[in-house]
């Protein structure tokens, strides 16, 4: 059993793809749509609760197999009565993980809504959360820069590549020029830089006031982020390397880390993500919650998870504002972003007409 959860009535799946409103580049490429698995459990009552499985939004066509293939069987079993055993998900490869992190979703969710309290015992009623700017040219940065504070932002993370060093503090100095020193500033290079070219980098941005860089090398290279760690001013977070509870107990082992950034979508999910902040904060290691680009409903489960974590010295801004960059987030109510902070929905609200419009297959019965 995953959770203390009443009896399951009916269980579906539904496979959606959902566009970008504009194509978002990454250092590994350009997104055009967001492919994941929505789960809808229904207990005896006809209370629901939804959750989402999603796997990196860089998977392959082999690892996006393997996870439909894994949500059959795993809806087999839930329409079944039994709940799949939580120890093979977390122990499986990265499908494993994601299907865990959706049924612990989308049990949160139902147990909320079978007690009519829709949000539960919170340490706080909302989380601040960064604005994520595209891998752009330096005006284009800067400018999109400008509107992010408009906005209310007050954390903006740039995502960067293998570019020129020169390049690179290029679009830093921009975007520092453009921006209130109040607002931090963080960047993400997705493992697209080797030893050599993190400590040419580094140096050159510690004349910068950056809050941290997120995975600058390979996400097995625990060492060399220990050595950057060491020999660098500039902060270190990891990202990729933190893909399961082990992981983030080998990162923290190494000293890897000034950060966590932990996606629930990959470590198996809300209820693992809390372990690894417990586990983080005994070392002094705050934890970053961020998303897979996922839709509104992985985001609901994602914000209550970062709204429960425990403070390491001051608030640190969540990578969870990127539901609105999909052209719908399948919500009904969605989680706005006032003032650069996401507040907890009064419910989880799914938009029945857009799950349909973006469905294009579904598991297991209907309504």
């Amino acid at each position: 059993m995953l959770l203390e959860a009443p009896p399951i009535d009916r269980a579906t799946a539904y496979h959606v793809v959902v566009p970008f409103k504009r194509l978002f580049a990454t250092a590994h490429g350009v997104l055009a749509a967001r492919s994941s698995w929505i789960l809808r459990l229904r207990d005896a009552q006809g209370a629901e609760g939804f959750g989402e499985i999603a796997l990196d939004p860089g998977a392959t066509t082999l690892e996006e197999g393997r996870l439909a293939a894994a949500v059959r069987e795993a809806v087999a079993e839930l329409e079944a009565g039994q709940f799949p055993e939580r120890s093979c998900l977390l122990a499986s490869r990265a499908e494993g993980r994601a299907i865990l992190a959706g049924i612990d979703g989308a049990l949160d969710s139902l147990l909320r809504a079978a007690s009519g309290d829709p949000n539960g015992p919170r340490s706080r009623e909302s989380v601040a959360v960064n604005a994520t700017l595209s891998d752009a040219g330096a005006e284009a940065t800067a400018e999109a820069a400008i509107r992010a504070v408009a906005a209310g932002f007050t954390c903006l993370k740039l995502k960067v590549g293998p570019e020129i060093t020169a390049a690179l503090v290029d679009r830093v100095a921009a975007v520092s020029r453009a921006i209130p020193t109040s607002v931090r500033l963080r960047l993400d290079a997705n493992c697209s830089w080797t030893r050599s070219m993190a400590v040419e980098r580094l140096a050159e941005l510690a004349a910068y006031d950056i809050e941290y860089v997120e995975q600058p090398l390979a996400a097995d290279d625990l060492e060399g982020h220990a050595a950057l760690r060491r020999e660098c001013r500039v902060p270190i977070a990891l990202d990729e390397s933190v893909e399961s509870d082990e992981a983030a107990s080998a990162a923290l082992a190494a000293g890897a880390a000034d950060v966590l950034v932990i996606k629930p979508a990959r470590v198996g999910g809300p209820r693992v993500l809390r372990e690894i902040a417990r586990r983080a904060a005994s070392a002094g290691v705050p934890v970053v919650v961020s998303s897979f680009f996922e839709t509104g409903i992985g985001i609901d489960a994602a914000v209550r998870a970062g709204a429960d974590l425990p403070l390491i010295g001051q608030e640190r801004a969540h990578g969870l504002a990127t539901a609105g960059l999909l052209e719908h987030d399948l919500l009904r109510i969605p989680a706005s972003v006032i003032g650069g902070r996401i507040a907890l929905p009064p419910q989880l609200a799914v938009d029945e007409a857009a799950l349909a419009r973006y469905t294009v297959e579904q598991i297991g019965p209907s309504r």
